[in-house]
């Protein structure tokens, strides 16, 4: 929906959901073609100070705090006038305000009238306040067809919105104002730009806009200026409109300068419930020579409304390679009753090699069977045994057409049964693979088969718990993994003696937590001195070895300081030996300079906002100051002189130098080098209505950014002023 849009729905619907026409109650209905009202009695309610009933005319009038609800919607004023018979409401207050309600919207009037069997009404001094906005005006009518609004007002200022002003600094205005009930448009006249109650130079000439209540609807987008290299630029002009009930259109333009311009087109579908979709086409002119398009098309269906088939799209083609890769697909899934098959069609374009590779087809079928599911049987409590049959053809469109088909099959059989219950869990898991693979125009065929036969003994935690003082704990927790683990090579490509793997792995988890159970409130804080100790030997050829070693922890020192490391050693193939560690701690701290204390008992008003003063007249008040110190250090030795080592300073803090003014800043500081790798300040100002930032990064190539628009989250991005170098 557009930005404006939502403020003017608001008046819109005023009348047209009000209390008593804005639907068709089945007692109106049924009652359309008598003279009076007085179905009305029995779903009506009303009370009143005093209370006046003329049986002959047909009236009843209620004097002070008078009150009237219907349906979902209610009427307090200080006189209510209503004939029985012709269906006349008349409502008005001369200390408050006609208070209507209707769900969770309040709307005030000076008086209202209403007139019930022809749907006619009309109301003055119409007012209403949201979270965000007011809206005013002067008079509404509604016609049987039409509502029509005058003098219209549109407030967003937060000052006058919490009553510290008596004036807006900026708001919108027209004088006309009308809706279509049968027809279904909205028509204005000239929206004016007021700054401090002075008509500005910018203003739309008017509003039409067709709609479609429910549905989607016809609106116009309106655009973003800036100025870039000392030019004005606009972004995102555009169109929205509906083609029919499954389909919308849409349209957006940005004009840089004379060689620099794009369009965006965007079509949305809706098949059904659970298909649905968008196709877009981007062309942008970058230069007199430079031009692209896009075109990306995007389908999904839903798998909870048809869960035994779904189809998906994404397909993503650009003439340029504006993005390193574009990846494209097309996927099938059907789904029957223990087998699931896949057919995929990929596109993948490359942007460093210029090429196109397409995978067609792409077929997967995965089945799964469960042998055995019986808890009372021990050593069969749980088998059960899942195939994958994989099929892909790659296709390399380059200087030569190169044909790559590959074959996979994985069987596995995985089963899971106690062992000393409940001790330890027993699983043991066989996992077979086949692949083949054929080169076309070189006619190459390989193969490769591969059986993995592992089984793991996993113990349940064994742990112990210390009480250090009467408010610490501290546990100490092993839990033991052995791992058996056998893999078989086809001597195809591997020498004879070693196609046969054998490794024990012994792996073991120790964690030390301390735990403070002051105060907790059922959740105690827990230190976690080390969270882990894990450590894995193998066994293999009748020597041990020890595979990696490597500690990890997460330590809140102090109530604003936590620290977590990871230290560690990798005992790999010769090559790829390692040590490392990885170590960060972070703080953060809430300052409050200057607080308000009872010594200044002077208080007085200065820019629409109450502050404190001292004995020489000077405004005092609170200016939060926040830090975050971040420290990260990271270091990796591979054993063949490859090194890797750098650690990090972070400065992360803002500052409020005065009740509107805000420094933020990010600084990223290199310790080994001894240089500041980032450093970036950000000055805001709040300017009631309107918010001012400037971005300033002061590393090497010095950027900033400038910005200046409404707070407004409905006009934002319709008013702003932005520059940048």
């Amino acid at each position: 929906m557009n930005q404006i849009q939502l403020y003017i729905y608001i008046i819109l619907f005023i009348f047209s959901i009000s209390i008593f026409y804005g639907k068709e109650n089945d007692d109106i209905i049924h009652h359309k073609n008598k003279n009076d009202f007085f179905f009305l009695k029995d779903v009506l309610k009303y009370k009143s100070n005093i209370q006046e009933h003329d049986i002959k005319k047909g009236k009843s009038y209620l004097r002070g705090r008078a009150t009237i609800e219907y349906d979902n919607s209610k009427i307090e004023a200080d006189y209510i006038e209503l004939d029985w018979k012709n269906g006349n409401l008349y409502a008005n207050s001369k200390e408050k305000s006609v208070f209507l309600q209707n769900k969770n919207h309040q709307y005030f009037f000076s008086k209202i009238h209403f007139d019930l069997k022809n749907k006619i009404g009309e109301a003055k001094n119409f007012y209403t306040k949201e979270e965000n906005h007011i809206v005013i005006a002067d008079d509404i009518f509604q016609k049987k067809e039409d509502i029509l609004m005058k003098k219209v007002t549109y407030i967003s200022d937060p000052f006058f919105l919490k009553n510290k002003d008596n004036f807006p600094d900026f708001y919108l205005k027209t004088d006309y104002l009308k809706y279509s009930y049968s027809k279904k448009y909205i028509l204005s006249g000239p929206i004016f730009f007021y700054w401090y109650r002075v008509p500005l130079p910018i203003f739309f000439p008017f509003l039409y806009m067709p709609i479609k209540f429910n549905k989607a609807y016809y609106s116009i987008i309106y655009p973003k200026f800036g100025i870039q290299k000392k030019r004005i630029y606009m972004e995102d002009l555009g169109l929205f409109f509906p083609i029919s009930d499954l389909l919308n259109f849409r349209i957006n333009t940005s004009i840089y300068n004379t060689e620099q311009w794009k369009i965006k087109t965007k079509i949305e579908y809706k098949l059904k419930a659970d298909h649905y979709g968008f196709i877009n086409f981007d062309y942008q002119n970058m230069s007199n020579q430079h031009k692209n398009y896009l075109f990306q098309w995007k389908h999904n269906s839903d798998l909870k409304s048809n869960p035994k088939i779904n189809f998906n799209a994404s397909i993503n083609y650009d003439n340029i390679f504006l993005h390193n890769e574009n990846f494209s697909y097309i996927n099938i899934r059907k789904k029957l009753s223990n087998y699931l098959w896949f057919m995929d069609i990929y596109m993948i374009q490359n942007h460093e090699k210029k090429e196109i590779k397409f995978i067609i087809p792409e077929l997967i079928l995965h089945t799964k069977n469960i042998l055995f599911h019986d808890k009372k049987n021990l050593f069969l409590n749980h088998i059960n045994i899942e195939n994958e049959f994989h099929f892909q053809n790659y296709i390399d469109y380059q200087k030569t057409k190169y044909f790559h088909a590959e074959f996979n099959h994985n069987m596995s059989m995985t089963a899971y049964f106690p062992f000393f219950y409940p001790y330890l869990r027993i699983s043991s898991k066989i996992l077979y693979k086949d692949f083949y693979a054929w080169d076309f125009p070189y006619f190459h065929i390989s193969s490769l088969q591969e059986m993995d036969v592992s089984t793991n003994i996993l113990s349940i935690p064994f742990y112990k718990i210390w009480k250090l003082k009467d408010t610490l704990l501290l546990k100490h927790e092993i839990k033991p993994i052995l791992s058996f683990h056998m893999i078989y090579f086809s001597p195809v490509f591997y020498n004879a003696k070693n196609h046969l793997k054998k490794r024990i792995n012994f792996i073991l988890n120790d964690n030390w937590i301390i735990k403070n159970t002051r105060n907790c409130m059922g959740v105690c804080k827990q230190i976690e001195i080390f969270k882990e100790i894990n450590s894995s030997f193998i066994v293999d050829h009748n020597f041990i070895k020890w595979e990696n070693f490597h500690i990890m922890g997460n330590t809140g020192l102090t109530k604003n300081l936590e620290a977590k490391y990871k230290v560690g050693i990798n005992f790999l193939e010769k090559k790829h030996k390692m040590i490392y560690f990885d170590f960060s701690f972070s703080s953060n701290y809430d300052i409050t300079f200057f607080p308000i204390k009872n010594k200044f008992q002077k208080k007085g008003k200065n820019r629409y906002d109450y502050f404190f003063f001292d004995q020489k007249n000077y405004a005092k008040y609170p200016i939060p100051f926040n830090l975050k110190i971040d420290f990260h250090s990271n270091y990796e030795n591979f054993l063949d002189k490859k090194k890797l080592f750098y650690t990090f300073l972070s400065f992360n803090g803002s500052v409020n130098i005065t009740k509107y003014w805000k420094i933020s800043f990010h600084t990223d500081y290199d310790l080994l080098k001894n240089k500041i790798i980032l450093a970036n300040i950000i000055f805001g100002r709040d300017l009631r209505s309107f918010e001012m930032s400037f971005n300033w990064n002061i590393v090497k190539n010095s950027s900033w950014y400038f910005f200046i628009g409404l707070k407004d989250p409905y006009l934002k991005n319709i008013i702003q002023y932005n520059e940048k170098n």
